[in-house]
């Protein structure tokens, strides 16, 4: 099994001077470039460094962009809303509405969705009638997830997207680069912090003192959905033996044959 690509040797200074020279060579060449942001630690660090980046230019700061499947916990929605009035920015919400509104029962019955859809749904492998409301199957994270998040890139023409990916996270991202191509549809992912380490993603926010989502403190190393997301721990994230367990553990996404199928469908 191939293991995940961890950069070792680098202080975290190192590693923040690389993250703003990504940062700024992208904002200088990019026309609309958006955040991805869940509110999560890694994808807050990306968003604070965009910040003191455009600040520091003189630019003006981007938007963010939210892929909101529905399942959120509500302290998700809270920091959203306190986070971007504090900072100033907008957050877009992404979301397949076409989707989210033929949600009965906790299934989405493939006959009921648009022709979209149920061609993305083709795509995925599925055969079935129906798949449950869920970001565990790879069905449900690729509808709810990435093509919400293409959805958005095409209504905004956004040509570039801040992503807060690390090389440590999983074997299927370990091969990322920092300006990372795609084509359908077409734009650019730029990889700031790839070679972050979890550790390192903590340092930087106590560094900064970054606002922290709250179920961080009560446990959780990494937050989605609130219907399949754990706890691993009753310590808080930065806590626990971040070299020696699994971040992911608590969530579907972990297992490196999803995540591999998910990314070659366009998922981060």
């Amino acid at each position: 099994m191939q293991k995940a690509r961890i950069e070792g040797g680098l202080s975290l200074n190192a590693k923040i001077a690389i993250a703003k020279i990504v940062v700024a060579d992208a904002l200088e060449r990019f026309k609309r470039p958006f955040v991805v942001w869940s509110a999560g630690k890694d994808s807050t660090v990306v968003l604070h460094l965009v910040k003191v980046v455009v600040e520091e230019k003189g630019m003006e700061m981007p938007p963010a962009l939210f892929i909101d499947h529905g399942q959120h916990f509500d302290e998700t929605y809270k920091m959203l809303d306190e986070i971007s009035k504090a900072w100033n920015f907008r957050v877009i919400y992404a979301r397949n509405e076409d989707a989210l509104s033929k949600v009965k029962d906790g299934k989405v019955y493939v006959k009921d969705l648009n022709e979209e859809n149920q061609m993305e749904v083709k795509r995925v492998g599925f055969n079935g009638e129906w798949f449950e409301y869920s970001l565990e199957t790879d069905v449900g994270n690729h509808i709810f997830k990435t093509v919400a998040m293409n959805m958005a890139i095409r209504r905004y023409r956004i040509d570039a997207l801040f992503t807060g990916i690390r090389w440590d996270e999983n074997p299927a991202r370990s091969r990322e680069v920092f300006i990372s191509p795609r084509e359908d549809p077409p734009h650019v992912r730029v990889h700031p912090i790839l070679p972050f380490t979890e550790r390192n993603v903590w340092e930087y926010t106590f560094k900064y003192n970054l606002p922290i989502h709250p179920l961080y403190r009560q446990g959780y190393r990494s937050i989605d959905g609130k219907y399949d997301t754990k706890k691993t721990d009753d310590r808080p994230a930065w806590e626990q033996d971040l070299e020696h367990t699994r971040e992911r553990a608590g969530r579907s996404q972990d297992k490196e044959g999803m995540m591999e199928r998910l990314r070659e469908l366009g998922y981060m």
